[in-house]
């Protein structure tokens, strides 16, 4: 976008002039807004190149033949590790103490990556010259050119330490710059996911690099093409194989697949690609040789903050069988077109059928909706299945270049996550009905905002009986903080030690970087005084500790979210429909287990709810 040129603002001695000119509102003409020009720092370099003071990368960097030889020689040429903009940096903040972060896929490239950094940082940084116009005056000349000196002499020469961080890494969660602030850095580069955790929380300068891997998107379309054309066929063979069969064996539209395109942040531009590429083919349709078509609609669902179709293993986007398919696949400017041809339709009362804006009209073909993940392991496409546990579920490896289906049993996983909860509300003596009933069937769900849920938990609860329980008769509960990194936040801690204290319970706090059940299991012991010790935990590190692990513990370990549903906080039918009778579709699809660990439409259990995304430490009256 190119920027408008301000009008000189005329100098301060010089009387202003004020010219009032009266236009009538048919003349008066359209208001332009201007964006204002940004001040940039220039430096002109000996060597003849300038560096902006902006984030573009100097020429000394983005052309350096020798930089982009050992790159294109040394790392693979599919990963994107961001090497010129990490240089320019490190040089950008003169950080000279830089710590390097990866995930465990990515730490068989950490010693080529320091080396390159150290060899080519600062070291082809030309030296700065002053040019000042022939306008200017001797002194201001001469204090340019002091500037200039000091600015070079202050300059690191090069990196003087650089640390490769060798503790497990999850996700971005564990980014770990308190480590790093203790090893003495002074710039943490994070390989390999999104900003999780925002700059402003953390204690040093960090740089996320999402190492973007290109893949061979076509082939991928292509399955799945030849997939469903398969499915088609068979079915079409199947039903004409039958008696009575009213199948027609010619062409025509068979039917029509939605899908839904994930993936993880290192696939976000293959992800986008995919979705484009079937939405292209859609006009066309994929046409069968058995006779039929199938057409393809797809969109990229979004999780905010997320980028468009991350998922994370504790963040999915959800209610994607109840999405308006249609209304999705619409830009903004068309989706509003549409509402009016509606609101013009439904005035004039005339019941014709609304033509579509992107021209998928309203039609009786059959159709399937599918989620559609890139990624090349099942712990992300999990998340996903269960926040939509009644859609198909197929995962493209892009390394196997293999199409699979996947299936999650989120029947057996809700049900073990019940009879957690229930053993935690047996244990504490909790007799407080639950917002809806175990036994007695589902009732009408109440509207609960996440405010209404945090300020509730905040107001203290009264005791059944007359006596309160006594110092040696009460209950304790462990909370656990995970320290891996950025795991565990301080202020989701914080509500759920009130949410425990205001209901007259003991709390202990454990901080522990990974979770064990040997080592829970020495903790919760009775004590040598004769303590009942723990009878439970709620930890607050991630999710899928408790989903996938937790009935391994000896004793019940709750997320913060089933933590609010044990005390009848939350209004959420899943875990109480869940039968091993009953299959997922009898599942109320309105109120699922939910994946929202991350977003920013989360309730008080989140990281990104209210005063949680400064991840304080708050008394809330404790």
């Amino acid at each position: 976008m190119t920027n408008e040129a301000e009008e000189p603002s005329p100098p301060a001695s010089a009387p202003t002039t004020t010219t009032t000119t009266t236009t009538t509102k048919s003349s008066s003409a359209p208001r332009i807004i201007r964006r204002k020009k940004k001040t940039t720092t220039t430096t002109t370099l000996s060597s003849g190149g300038t560096i902006s003071g902006g984030n573009e990368i100097p020429t000394h960097i983005q052309n350096n033949t020798q930089l982009h030889h050992i790159i294109s020689t040394t790392l693979p040429k599919d990963y994107d590790f961001e090497i010129p903009k990490t240089i320019w940096r490190i040089e950008n903040s003169n950080a000279q103490h830089v710590a390097l972060q990866f995930p465990e896929g990515l730490t068989m490239y950490a010693s080529t990556i320091g080396d390159i950094l150290v060899k080519f940082a600062y070291r082809f940084q030309p030296t700065t010259n002053s040019a000042p116009s022939s306008s200017s005056l001797p002194d201001q000349v001469s204090a340019t050119e002091e500037e200039a000196k000091e600015h070079t002499s202050a300059r690191p020469k090069a990196i003087q330490s650089l640390s490769i961080l060798g503790d497990v890494t999850y996700g971005a969660c564990c980014i770990d710059d308190l480590s790093a602030r203790a090893l003495g850095c002074d710039l943490l580069v994070h390989y390999g996911h999104s900003c999780l955790v925002p700059l402003t929380c953390t204690v040093i300068p960090c740089l996320y690099v999402f190492v973007e891997i290109r893949v061979d998107v076509q082939h991928m379309v292509d399955c799945v093409h030849m997939t469903f054309l398969q499915e088609e066929k068979e079915r079409r063979q199947k039903n004409l194989g039958g008696a009575g069969s009213e199948v027609d064996s010619g062409g025509g539209t068979s039917r029509i697949i939605e899908a839904c395109v994930m993936g993880t942040v290192q696939f976000r531009s293959a992800v986008i690609e995919a979705a484009q590429r079937l939405n292209s083919d859609a006009d066309s349709s994929i046409s069968s040789s058995e006779g039929g078509e199938i057409k393809f609609q797809a969109i990229v669902p979004q999780a905010k903050p997320l980028s468009p179709g991350e998922t994370l293993g504790c963040t999915a986007p959800s209610g994607l069988a109840q999405l308006d398919f249609q209304d999705a696949l619409l830009s903004p400017r068309e989706r509003r077109e549409r509402k009016k041809q509606e609101a013009e339709a439904v005035a004039a009362a005339a019941g014709a059928v609304n033509n579509d804006p992107v021209g998928f009209t309203t039609d009786s073909f059959p159709r399937e909706r599918v989620m559609l993940f890139l990624a090349d392991g099942r712990f992300h496409l999990e998340a996903a299945m269960i926040s939509n546990p009644t859609l198909r579920a197929l995962r493209y490896d892009p390394y196997s270049k293999t199409l699979t289906e996947e299936r999650y049993e989120t029947v057996k996983m809700k049900r073990l996550r019940r009879e957690a909860i229930m053993a935690v509300r047996k244990s504490l003596g909790i007799s407080d009905p639950l917002k809806r009933g175990i036994n007695s069937g589902l009732t009408t769900p109440s509207v609960q905002d996440g405010d209404d849920i945090a300020n509730s938990v905040l107001q203290p609860q009264q005791h059944s009986s007359s006596h309160p329980p006594s110092a040696a008769n009460r209950k304790t509960m462990g909370i656990i903080l995970g320290t891996l990194g950025r795991q565990g936040n301080p202020a989701i801690l914080s509500r759920l030690r009130s949410l425990l204290h205001n209901r007259g319970i003991q709390t202990i706090i454990v901080l522990l970087s990974e979770i064990f059940p040997k080592k829970l299991e020495m903790l919760s012991k009775p004590t040598m005084s004769g303590g009942s010790g723990v009878c439970a935990w709620v930890q607050v590190a991630c999710p899928r500790l408790s989903i996938d692990w937790g009935h391994y513990f000896c004793v019940p370990v709750l997320s913060p979210f089933e933590l609010y549903v044990a005390f009848g906080e939350v209004d959420n039918a899943a875990l109480w429909v869940a039968d091993e009778e009953k299959a997922d579709i009898n599942d109320d699809l309105t109120d699922q287990y939910p994946m929202d660990f991350y977003t920013k439409s989360g309730g008080p259990w989140t990281n990104y709810y209210d005063s949680n995304k400064q991840r304080k430490v708050l008394s809330y009256g404790v």
